[in-house]
């Protein structure tokens, strides 16, 4: 009897047990929704050298399209990468609290220089976090979740904070999180904790648009970021900041009157306690930015949390400067003639109008025209990555691609440039790459 019910089911046509049975996609490499813990089991990592940033683990293939979700421990420094070509190029972002109101970052190392291309308003502890790191054609971003118990990285829920950027310096690379730290052995994240997923979508919408001059950087590493209006204030119990900024002031006072200078306490501590919040910081992010360019153009998706107006004061701080600022466009019809506007002043954007809506309006179906444009571009049409995307895999290529169609087929909205993308990626398929 064992033997006719177990040949009963071998011989099942249709296979009647699927998710009990060997399958050719069980056998292939998963590359969606899958641990680093069993990625490593199969073989299927590579570890980086970040030089004197540590060491970094990164799934075994090279992606376009793909994100990472991490628990990591919260130092200084780079944690979770994207798009990554070597140790000197790649997109990462990093919980920094010894910054004064802007600890959450996205940045990229591009030929050894570290630009920030988008920061949160924010004063974050010294502990765990949720992070990823999230690319879709040319948009790139940083997601932080709230540590909830207990926390799915599948299912982490709505992000706490989305950083947004657009950004053409890398079209494909390895992705994954950074282990060891050169000062700290015992790591700042587990292969166990790190997820391979798909690109995330939402997006926070503009609250304005403004024109900036870029300065170099006061962090180490820094070497570019906006030349945004700041206003320090130093840490009180008066003031209404979280409780972690107040000890962190306190311990650095404690150990001034003890006679500690501030090289003492940062040897001591392994860092200089934050002393000051920017009651002028707010989150922003990057449109193609250039150190080639005097200005570029910012996108402010968030005012500061303790002293609200800090975007007006950044914008009437722009134009003091004679720089201009933008109200954020209400539809597609503005954000594209917004950017119609603002391209003949910026001649090295490579990103289109859909990344300029995209990050404008932050609508999903957005993100799906200017992911089909990416490939369209780099394959077919410009071509300024293609030695990138060719390491792609091409069957991974082909089920992006395919998986955006599908999208497509399912808008709602703008139905004229649905029909138009549609048939991108009709002539992608069909040319091939």
């Amino acid at each position: 009897m064992p033997d006719l019910v177990l040949d009963y089911h071998r011989l099942k046509v249709p296979i009647d047990h699927p998710n009990l049975s060997v399958t050719r996609a069980k056998l292939e490499y998963p590359t969606v929704d899958v641990s680093f813990a069993y990625l490593s089991a199969i073989n299927r990592v590579r570890f980086v050298s970040m030089y004197t940033w540590g060491l970094a683990v990164v799934a075994g293939d090279p992606f376009a399209d793909k994100s990472v979700v991490a628990g990591v421990q919260v130092y200084d420094g780079v944690n979770v990468l994207g798009r990554v070509q070597n140790y000197q190029n790649f997109y990462f972002n990093k919980i920094q609290p010894t910054r004064a109101t802007s600890d959450h970052l996205l940045a990229k190392m591009s030929a050894g220089t570290v630009t920030t291309l988008a920061s949160e308003s924010v004063d974050l502890t010294t502990a765990a976090a949720l992070l990823q790191v999230s690319c879709s054609g040319s948009t790139v971003k940083s997601l932080r979740y709230a540590l909830t118990s207990p926390l799915d990285p599948l299912n982490p829920g709505t992000a706490t904070a989305t950083l947004s950027a657009t950004d053409t310096t890398f079209a494909s690379g390895y992705y994954g999180v950074r282990l060891m730290k050169e000062y700290n052995p015992h790591g700042s994240a587990s292969i166990g904790s790190t997820w391979l997923r798909a690109p995330a979508s939402a997006v926070p919408p503009a609250l304005a648009v403004i024109e900036v001059e870029f300065a170099k950087g006061e962090y180490p590493n820094e070497e570019y970021k906006p030349a945004l209006l700041s206003s320090l204030v130093e840490v009180s119990r008066s003031l209404n900041v979280p409780i972690h900024l107040v000890m962190e002031h306190d311990k650095h006072e404690m150990l001034r009157r003890r006679g500690f200078t501030d090289d003492e306490i940062r040897l001591l501590l392994g860092h200089l306690p934050q002393r000051h919040i920017d009651v002028d910081a707010v989150t922003w992010g990057t449109f193609e930015f250039s150190e080639k360019s005097p200005t570029n153009i910012v996108v402010v998706t968030g005012d500061n949390p303790y002293k609200q107006g800090a975007i007006r004061r950044q914008a009437e701080y722009a134009k003091k400067k004679g720089l201009r600022v933008f109200d954020p466009p209400k539809n597609y019809g503005e954000a594209v003639t917004l950017y119609n506007k603002l391209k003949s002043d910026f001649p090295h954007w490579l990103a289109g109008k859909d990344n300029f809506a995209y990050m404008c309006l932050g609508w999903e179906e957005l993100d799906v025209l200017q992911n089909v444009d990416f490939y369209y571009g780099e394959l077919l049409e410009h071509r300024t990555h293609y030695d990138q995307l060719k390491r792609v895999d091409p069957k991974e290529v082909e089920s992006r691609l395919l998986e955006l169609k599908a999208r497509l087929e399912r808008m709602a909205v703008l139905h004229e440039e649905r029909d138009k993308h549609l048939r991108k990626v009709g002539e992608l398929l069909r040319r091939g790459w």
